[in-house]
């Protein structure tokens, strides 16, 4: 899930061939004006969940920053399995996400941020504990207008997640803390990294 390229860029400018995915039409439009003319990366409209990629086609997969939950945990089940079937063995699917025992510890049920002009987009949230399921709010006050949705996000452990991955069939799982390899606490966001067991 790229959006408008705030990983996919930075490392298409490092040098890596990038595929950027996302169902977005919109996000992945605004990616392609950020990134200008190069050839990476290559911009592709896709639902995760349904990769159209050939077997064993990437190097390693990148979800990063609180792409999972949506779609609860059928859909990203079925999008984890999606991820192994495209990595070549060997490959790494790298997750970067808010765990559940961090949220629990900084959990808020109201925010806003002041947007430019007079704009200001307010949060009210609810945690379900047992479910590990977060429902927010968001409400837009824009030129003297308001407009609102909600969603509904599946928060893991990294048990959960741990679990998870061995059921779909990856290798080696380890987490961390950051992307430097520190050790996963309660203050830490959380950093995966599972491999794809094969020659």
């Amino acid at each position: 899930p790229a959006g408008f390229g705030r990983h996919s860029i930075p490392l298409a400018q490092a040098g890596y061939r990038v595929t950027a995915v996302d169902r977005s039409q919109v996000q992945l439009d605004e990616g392609r004006r950020r990134a200008g003319e190069g050839e990476w990366p290559r911009w592709v409209r896709a639902d995760f969940r349904e990769l159209s990629f050939e077997n064993e086609s990437f190097d390693a997969v990148l979800c990063l920053f609180s792409s999972l939950g949506y779609r609860g945990e059928a859909g990203d089940r079925q999008m984890l399995t999606g991820f192994l079937r495209v990595l070549r063995p060997g490959g790494a699917l790298v997750i970067e996400t808010m765990h559940r025992d961090r949220l629990m510890a900084i959990f808020q049920e109201r925010g806003w941020e002041p947007l430019e002009g007079d704009a200001i987009v307010a949060e009210g949230r609810r945690f379900d504990y047992a479910a590990g399921e977060i429902e927010t709010e968001h409400i837009l006050l824009a030129d003297g207008e308001r407009r609102s949705f909600t969603y509904k996000m599946r928060v893991y452990t990294a048990t959960d997640l741990v679990r998870m991955l061995d059921d779909v069939g990856y290798g080696p799982v380890e987490c961390f803390g950051d992307y430097e390899g520190a050790e996963l606490t309660r203050e830490t966001r959380l950093v995966i990294r599972a491999r794809k067991l094969g020659r």
